[in-house]
């Protein structure tokens, strides 16, 4: 099989053509695909067609998968299917409740014992208006600091806990309506704020927004003003790709290196039905030495 690999007009992102999810990859192909992955951040396959069992067997032969801790928002029957929008068992959105509202910026699963290593989200149906979902390369974030920022971030750890999640979703009115967090013991889990990718050793800022909810050995109030300006630096336009999603899309993003939020759309009149697939990390994330 013959890919072709086109960028996009972004920082990061990249369409590849002449490939269908539905077959399992070769050696060849993964490889091929993993290096991609890692030198743009975001991979956009088009007009897709794949049932549960295609999408699994397809990430499976990348990685294990992990499995939502949302079990309402499981696929009957395909526990590996995240199911991500409107539909189903109620809504599961980390977007903000209307449009110019505070995004939820963050790599998959950072709170986890065992964080993301890559996501696979395959859209079904999507509304004609709103829902699209933004990427910022953190490598982009990190070699754009001056040096003594980057240095200070080199030394620090975040802590994360869907605990802040909870928080946003809360103020967006969805704390109540949403299957997106749900009742749950919080886990507390240190991450460097800097890490080295695996496959380039490149160094990428490495946190969430909203559920990097402090700094280890910092004051609460001082962390918070640091992860807003690290945000607001490491999110800037010049460093996204903004993925307007089309019936058949499939998108790939490299959690070691990407952030992602969502924007809002109309989720009462509007249908967005997305099946997701995370791949679970492989590699430890240690401080950068």
């Amino acid at each position: 099989m013959t890919i072709s690999i086109r960028p996009c007009d972004a920082v990061l992102g990249a369409v590849i053509e002449g490939m269908s999810l539905a077959q399992v990859p070769n050696s060849a192909l993964i490889e091929e695909i993993e290096t991609a992955l890692e030198k743009f951040g975001v991979l956009v396959f088009r007009n897709q067609h794949l049932s549960p069992r295609q999408q699994i067997e397809f990430s499976q032969a990348f990685a294990p998968l992990e499995l939502t801790e949302l079990e309402k928002a499981r696929l009957p029957d395909y526990p590996e299917i995240f199911v991500v929008g409107n539909v189903g068992n109620g809504l599961v959105s980390f977007a903000p409740a209307v449009p110019g509202g505070e995004l939820e910026w963050h790599t998959d699963h950072i709170h986890h014992e065992v964080p993301a290593r890559a996501s696979l989200l395959y859209a079904l149906e999507v509304p004609a208006q709103g829902g699209d979902t933004l990427f910022a390369c953190m490598y982009h974030a990190y070699n754009n600091l001056d040096k003594e920022k980057q240095d200070l971030c080199l030394q620090l750890e975040g802590i994360n806990s869907a605990e802040g999640l909870e928080h946003f979703l809360k103020r967006q009115s969805l704390g109540d309506t949403t299957s997106s967090v749900g009742k749950r013991q919080y886990q507390y889990i240190k991450r460097p704020l800097v890490r080295e990718h695996p496959i380039s050793g490149r160094r990428a800022l490495y946190f969430g927004n909203q559920v990097t909810i402090g700094i280890d050995g910092w004051e609460d109030e001082d962390a918070r003003r640091f992860i807003y300006e690290l945000t607001e630096h490491a999110c800037q336009s010049a460093f996204r790709y903004r993925h307007q999603w089309e019936n058949g899309d499939v998108v790939l993003w490299d959690n070691r290196r990407v952030l992602h939020a969502g924007t809002p759309y109309d989720v009462v009149n509007t249908r967005r039905h997305m099946h997701r697939t995370t791949w679970r990390e492989t590699e430890p994330v240690r401080l950068v030495v």
